[in-house]
């Protein structure tokens, strides 16, 4: 079944390029299928290398059609046995880093079979440490829930490297990495226990195990597998305390050999064992009577700080490192949680170091100061040391993430939660952390998870119930909490989570779900709006909840191979003869080789049904798996269409709700564009009328302006005339002037250019007239401008007729010094 359907991608632009190379993989791939050409393996071979070294782990994010198409391609293309296998496992052996895609990989994808069919003796020491270093990492957490047809040669391939000799430190190494896959796979799946029961003598594997473990090999992997071949063998029941303490003291030491040797692996597998532990009601007891957690966590913790320090230096091997702080800071937040008085006095000292790994590992610091916080919950506040150490990183811990808020954002608001619920905390809370930025955080998480399948469903449920709870806390101290609780039951999304978490089959959080409701602040009267609306839209089953269905009845018959007639009488006689002797009380007389015979049929037909059985598996096995890609693709495809109908509804709603806010202005503006017509109209009558009296006015004055202008203008010619006889008379008196003046030119030589001057004023008094005489021809608009000239003209003649009397006095005094110097010549 193919599911890498090209056509269902709606990749948004600047994501094309993003995925271009596992499109194009997937494109090489369906060559390769309908072909089985070198350059379509080339192309594969390429196309995987450039994947492998891709920066970006959220390529492998399973939550996109893509994606799922990818490795479902991928999946197709290992099982072929020309296929690019160790180019395939270059890039699993990437993908497996991203939790997301690694839980994929395990739980839907089913590469394991692929893996175990490559693992052989024939292949170098190298492709298997590389090879073992995937599979522990896909092997990790898998369930197996029938006994699938690749286990026996897996069991009996991972035993034989577990119990050869371990002289050189390859060998040491892939002992060490088959004893690790070996633990995955049998870890709580008693069919891969049972192929390991029928692969080896148990009590040598054990006595060997034992061996290992006070070897001081392999010790938590080795406390897990004894751990479950005693609870197949025994029942869990049956594990006494003495063995769950010299468990947690071997895993206690491996756990701080581990953060020595800075052995990511080690880590992972004491936190994953003690984490089991202490989750078993039947061991949890056992756990919390082992005395010595306190001295043992002395000197963890402080090779814990060396750890955080040289992790922060680490160039070299910086995933390395950064997944052994990881796996610490998890193994303490188990051991926290366990609630024991004698840890307590470690919880400065852990506090510190959140503080100090929040710059390197932001979720899971941030979890472990939740669970030690959240220790002080019934007891209302926390202490007094614990809080000055609190205070001081605080601030930096409140700081919503900035960087990937969807990974590091459901343990923020775990931290805002049991901040919340202490009295001392509080308050530093509602003045560090704003409405908005716990919205945007919360949010990311929702956007985060949804692409990240089961894994993030969970994770998504657990941020609603957290934010939702740390809203109702403070909602009572602040109306900004209130309406931000009041936005946060509002948006479809979480409303949708919470009726999951309603009809999910896990109990806790239902119980959570009804503690929301039941609080004091919780709108009541919302109900129907946050549950009612959705409850109807959440399916009663969950994909988890499906068991696969043997399909094999209908697509895989068995036919058994008929014996040969000589033998089915045979037979029959020894039946029949067998069926006498029991009812005569006689059967100790038939021949052993007669019953040897019968057994030696029966044996052929039930290996002959076996192997046909395991072929039937095998393909049952892989149809599944196709399934499950086919399923995974869906539900990818499905997550993404319901995204875009949900936008599509949010956006048809506001527009829905915008037309009909339209419409209601348009019916406003209609009523008021009414009254504005007939406003207008009524004004528009009064302006006509005042329009017309304004016409009436002007007319009255335009006549009265032409009179004036007429009478104005009378004056003016007149007044004109007047200026030209004046002139004329004053030019003939100049003339005369004259020429009197030509009789004393040579006395007045002095004043000849005076006198020029004169003339040239006079000269332009005549250009002035001539200006005037063109003004007046213009009698509508120069008036004014007339009458000033005459003003001017009057004042010139002014002037003019000063000067004449002072030439007057001037020729009476020359006249006076001419007699004065002719009388005083004749004396």
């Amino acid at each position: 079944m193919e599911v890498d359907g090209c056509e269902s991608w709606n990749s948004n632009a600047p994501e094309i390029a993003k995925f271009a190379n596992l499109k194009a993989f997937v494109t090489a791939a369906r060559e390769f299928e309908a072909t089985h050409s070198e350059s379509a393996i080339n192309l594969m071979t390429r196309y995987l290398g450039l994947i492998a070294s891709s920066c970006d782990l959220s390529i492998f994010s399973p939550g996109r059609s893509e994606v799922c198409a990818f490795f479902s391609s991928l999946w197709r293309v290992m099982s072929d046995s020309r296929g690019p296998h160790w180019a395939g496992v270059a890039v699993l052996a990437r993908a497996a880093i991203e939790p997301s895609a690694r839980y994929a990989l395990t739980h839907t994808y089913k590469f394991m079979p692929i893996l175990a069919r490559l693992l052989s003796n024939v292949i170098s020491n190298d492709k298997k440490i590389k090879l073992l270093s995937v599979m522990q990492d896909i092997s990790y957490g898998i369930k197996i829930s029938w006994q699938e047809s690749y286990l026996t040669e897996l069991m009996k391939q991972l035993t034989d490297w577990i119990v050869q000799p371990m002289m050189e430190p390859q060998h040491r190494t892939i002992g060490h990495k088959s004893l690790t896959v070996l633990v995955n796979v049998c870890y709580g799946n008693l069919p891969a226990i049972y192929a390991l029961m029928r692969t080896v003598d148990t009590k040598e594997f054990v006595v060997h195990l034992i061996n290992l473990k006070d070897g001081g090999y392999g010790g938590v992997e080795v406390c897990r597998l004894l751990l479950c071949l005693s609870g197949a063998t025994r029942g869990a029941a049956a594990t006494r305390p003495t063995d769950v303490h010299s468990y947690l003291c071997c895993t206690m030491r491996t756990f701080k050999k581990a953060i020595i040797d800075r052995d990511a692996t080690q880590l992972l597998h004491a936190y994953t064992f003690i984490n089991d532990l202490c989750a078993d009601n039947n061991l949890r007891g056992y756990v919390l009577t082992y005395p010595n957690f306190n001295s043992a966590l002395n000197d963890t913790l402080k090779d814990t700080e060396d750890l955080c320090i040289s992790t922060a230096d680490d160039t070299g091997e910086p995933e390395n490192t950064g997944s052994c702080l990881q796996n610490t800071l998890r193994f303490l937040t188990v051991l926290v949680n366990l609630d024991l008085y004698t840890l307590r006095c470690h919880h400065c000292q852990m506090i510190c170091l959140c503080i100090k790994a929040s710059r390197i590992c932001l979720p899971e610091s941030l979890e472990l100061f939740a669970a030690i916080i959240s220790q002080y919950r019934e007891e209302g506040r926390l202490p007094q040391e614990l809080i000055s150490v609190v205070n001081d990183g605080l601030p930096g811990l409140l700081v919503p993430p900035a960087l990937e808020p969807g990974k590091s954002g459901l343990q923020w608001l775990q931290v805002l939660g049991a901040l919340c619920e202490s009295s001392e905390t509080q308050e530093c809370v509602m003045q560090e952390v704003t409405p908005d930025s716990f919205e945007d955080t919360l949010y990311s998480v929702l956007q985060y998870t949804s692409q990240n399948g089961p894994v993030g469903v969970e994770a998504s449920q657990q941020a609603v119930i957290v934010s939702c709870r740390t809203a109702l806390t403070l909602a009572p101290l602040s109306r900004e909490w209130e309406a931000a609780l009041n936005r946060l039951l509002a948006h479809h999304q979480v409303r949708k989570l919470l009726c999951g978490c309603l009809t999910s089959n896990n109990g806790v959080r239902r119980k959570q779900v009804l503690q929301l409701v039941k609080h004091h602040y919780f709108p009541s009267d919302q109900m129907n709006q946050v549950f009612g609306d959705t409850l109807h839209n959440v399916s009663d089953t969950s994909v988890d909840s499906l068991s696969p269905r043997a399909e094999t009845e209908t697509e895989v018959s068995w036919v058994a191979q008929r014996l040969t007639p000589g033998q089915e009488h045979a037979i029959d006689a020894l039946i029949s003869k067998l069926n006498d002797a029991l009812h005569s009380d006689k059967i100790s007389d038939i021949a052993t080789s007669s019953v040897m015979e019968l057994y030696g049929y029966k044996m052929s037909c039930l290996e002959q049904r076996l192997h046909s059985h395991s072929v039937a598996l095998q393909g049952a096995t892989d149809h599944m798996a196709s399934l499950q890609h086919a399923l995974a693709l869906l539900q990818a495809t499905n997550s993404s269409q319901q995204d875009v109908l949900y936008t599509t509804q949010m956006q048809n709603e506001k527009h829905r709700k915008t037309i009909e806010d339209l419409h209601k202005q348009l019916e406003d503006a209609e009523v008021t564009l009414r009254g504005f017509r007939a406003k207008l109209a009524a004004e528009r009558l009064d302006k006509e009328n005042q329009k017309d009296n304004l016409r009436k006015e002007f007319r009255a004055e335009i006549a009265n302006v032409e009179n004036e202008m007429r009478r104005r203008e009378k004056e003016a010619e007149d007044r004109l005339k007047q200026a030209e006889a004046d002139y004329k008379a004053l030019q003939k008196k100049l003339e005369q002037q004259a020429s009197k003046n030509s009789e004393l030119a040579g006395v007045l030589i002095k004043f000849e250019e005076r006198v020029k001057q004169r003339d040239k004023k006079l000269e332009e008094a005549a250009a002035s007239d001539g200006a005037l005489r063109r003004e007046l021809e213009q009698k509508d608009n120069v008036i004014k401008q007339l009458e000033k000239t005459v003003v001017e003209r009057e004042n010139r003649l002014y002037q003019v007729t000063t000067q004449l009397e002072e030439m007057k006095r001037v020729q009476e005094m020359v006249a006076k010094l001419m007699s004065k110097s002719s009388s005083t010549a004749a004396s």
